[in-house]
């Protein structure tokens, strides 16, 4: 999966690069009226092909990588709310109980969560790396396939 960054900041071999986060309506944010605006994502990472403050850049990761993280942070908390309730339902036959019980999954699975963080940055596996620098022209074609594929 591969994303256009915005390098913000050079600090010795890492750097740091902003993300614009796609929005829920797909950035056609005129259409739908739900005025949302989504903060930038900011990451550092291993300055591979020596950017400089300013550069565009396009950053790739791993399709397996993207979809273990998604999985972690969406669906596995959802799991874990889920079996909450329908513990807390079969054991106390209470709906307060169950929703209770559900909050305290779901605070077991941000736990985990945490864990899998740490074990992730611990090992210092490189989930993103940066392919190259783009060229304005090249920033230019991406800006208009991004807008031809929202319609």
């Amino acid at each position: 999966m591969n994303q256009v960054g915005y390098v913000t900041r050079v600090n010795g071999n890492e750097a740091n690069v902003m993300f614009k986060r796609m929005s829920g309506c797909g950035d056609n944010c005129a259409s739908c009226g739900g005025s949302c605006e989504v903060p930038p994502m900011l990451l550092e990472m291993e300055n591979t092909v020596s950017a400089k403050p300013g550069d565009s850049v396009e950053v790739l990761m791993e399709d397996n990588t993207f979809f273990k993280l998604t999985f972690f942070a969406y669906v596995l908390p959802l799991i874990f709310m889920l079996a909450g309730i329908g513990i807390g339902h079969v054991a106390f036959k209470d709906d307060l109980i169950s929703i209770f019980m559900g909050f305290g999954f779901l605070a077991v699975s941000y736990g985990i969560l945490r864990l899998v963080n740490n074990h992730h940055v611990k090992n210092n596996k490189p989930s993103v790396s940066m392919v190259r620098i783009l060229s304005e022209e090249e920033l230019a074609k991406i800006e208009l396939l991004r807008k031809q594929e929202s319609f």
